[in-house]
Parts: structure tokens; C-alpha cells; sequence
């Protein structure tokens, strides 16, 4: 399976039927690799044997009720996962650049099958790292060929602030509800591309458009908006990414990336209230950057 997600193609090592049960991929799926195309940035290959790691972990997180440990070495990082409630740990080991990845994971369940996503998620934001990408938490609206993001924590109003925009701004589009992906260019420009990861928001959108403005949503009392620095902004963009926080190699490039972005995007607070006005005022700003 040929996935093109950010311009970028992913090799998974299963058929093309997969996307029948992970409909979010399959606006992101080619049906053979390219002729005298790139290479792609990552192979994931399922169902692979390796040792696996007996030793106390490096970091241990706990999202969504689940066990992530990770280890790291010179050569490879090991994450193993292992669902809420269940018996099963499941194995993935990468060389340290993402390139090839490989897991133990064979699905059959429809649990397993979303792990999978989970693992092809994974596997291409560590890997997208080191090609100039960032997969960021946030809300993203496309006009024509320019996007903006609404980018806070969860509960803050960005989605609410993006169907502001839909019922408002002429022209307005969802690109991404939740985990869209910023990349940086060759040339310094910044494109916001869709993912196959929107949340609750089932907003598969394979298109990339041209970065314009992030605004980070702050509820107020009243509606005004306030320029960030770049430091600002940089710290912002990278409480805002996932990261392997113990992993000083990718840690570097996706905040070498971040630093670039936060330097050259022109960057928002938005104090707002869930109105009319908010939109219009944060249109403003989008349309006279």
C-alpha cells in the first residue's frame, strides 16, 4: 500500500484492501508506486519478529487510558503499546531516522486495525520530521489556494472557531479538524496540507495550500487579537507537536522546522468569544496579512 500524504509517499507492506477498513486513508492512497518518482520517506512493514526489549523503559506516557514505553538506542527506538484493558502489547522498531520501520502487528480485529493507524501515524510524523514536516494539533480552514490554522489545547474553541469561518467567510473550507501538517519547503515557503487524521471530524482532505496565519485560540470576554513574537510562537508550535521528548535526534529537526515556521508565519492570540465577530475579525487579519 502507496500512501501520498503531504506530497511525501509512505510504503506500508499490506494490499490496497486495507483502506476498505480505514476509510480515512483512502483519499491518500495511490494505487502503485509512482513511475521514476521520489522514493518514498518511510517503509512500515507489519508482522516482523525482532527482540524485543527487557529493560526499563526510556519514557513512559499514558494517552487515552493506553501504555506507551519507549527505548532508545544508538541505532533504533522501540515503542510498545498496549491498549486500555488489554492482555496484548504490541511492538514497533525504527533506525533512529524513521526510514524503515517494522512491528509485530498482523491486524485481523477491528482493534487491531486501528492500531495500525495509530502505527502508519506514528511512523510518518517521525519520519516527515526530517524532511521539513510537523504534525500539529489544531483546526485548519483553505480559502482558494491560502489556509490558516487554529492552533490550542483541546476544549479551547478551534473547531468552533473553524465552523465560525465555514458559516461566515465566503469561500471558506475545512481542510483539517484536528491533526493537520505543516511543511516546510525547499524555498521557505510553508504549506498546510490535510491528513488522514481529523479526530471526531471525519475531514479526510488530500490538499495542501499555502500557510498564511496561525492564530492561538484564548476564550475572552471580548474579541481582539494580539501579534506573537517568534520565541512566542515557536514555543507555542512545539507544546502544539508530537514529540518523543527523550529523542534529541528528531527533537532537533521538528524544532529546527518549528523555529523556521514560528520566523516567517505571522502569528496570533486570538482572546474571542464564540460569535460572528470573532470570525470576521480573524478573516480580517487572514485577508490583509
Amino acid at each position: 500500500m502507496i500512501l501520498q500524504i503531504a506530497d511525501w509517499l509512505m510504503e506500508v507492506s499490506c494490499g490496497n484492501e486495507v483502506a476498505d477498513r480505514l476509510q480515512n486513508l483512502k483519499p491518500f492512497l495511490l494505487p502503485e508506486m509512482p513511475v521514476c518518482s521520489r522514493s518514498h520517506i518511510c517503509r512500515l512493514e507489519l508482522g516482523c519478529k525482532f527482540p524485543i526489549k527487557e529493560t526499563g523503559p526510556d519514557a513512559v506516557h499514558h494517552p487515552d487510558g493506553r501504555t506507551i514505553r519507549i527505548w532508545l538506542t544508538a541505532d533504533y527506538c522501540y515503542i510498545a503499546l498496549t491498549p486500555y484493558g488489554s492482555p496484548h502489547t504490541y511492538w514497533l522498531r525504527t533506525d533512529r531516522r524513521w526510514r524503515n520501520v517494522q512491528t509485530d502487528l498482523l491486524p485481523e480485529t477491528s482493534e487491531d486495525y486501528a492500531l495500525l493507524n495509530d502505527f502508519i501515524m506514528i511512523s510518518f510524523i517521525y519520519s516527515a520530521a526530517f524532511h521539513g514536516g510537523a504534525l500539529i494539533h489544531a483546526s485548519c480552514i483553505a480559502i482558494n489556494d491560502k489556509g490558516v490554522a487554529f492552533v490550542g489545547p483541546s476544549g479551547i474553541g478551534k473547531s468552533t472557531h473553524s465552523q465560525l469561518w465555514l458559516k461566515h467567510i465566503p469561500g471558506a473550507r475545512l481542510l483539517n479538524d484536528d491533526q493537520p501538517i505543516l511543511r516546510l519547503m525547499p524555498g521557505g515557503e510553508v504549506m498546510l496540507f490535510g491528513s488522514p487524521w481529523s479526530g471526531k471530524t471525519s475531514c479526510y482532505i488530500n490538499e495542501g495550500v499555502r500557510l498564511e496565519t496561525i492564530f492561538r485560540m484564548e476564550q475572552a470576554d471580548e474579541n481582539r487579537a494580539v501579534r506573537m513574537d517568534g520565541i512566542e510562537a515557536f514555543r507555542m508550535l512545539l507544546s502544539s507537536t508530537s514529540l518523543i521528548g527523550r529523542d534529541s535526534l528528531s527533537f532537533a529537526v521538528i524544532s529546527g522546522t518549528l523555529a523556521r515556521i514560528a520566523g516567517s508565519i505571522p502569528t496570533f492570540t486570538l482572546y474571542n468569544k464564540p460569535e460572528q465577530e470573532a470570525a470576521l475579525l480573524s478573516y480580517n487579519i487572514f485577508k490583509d496579512k
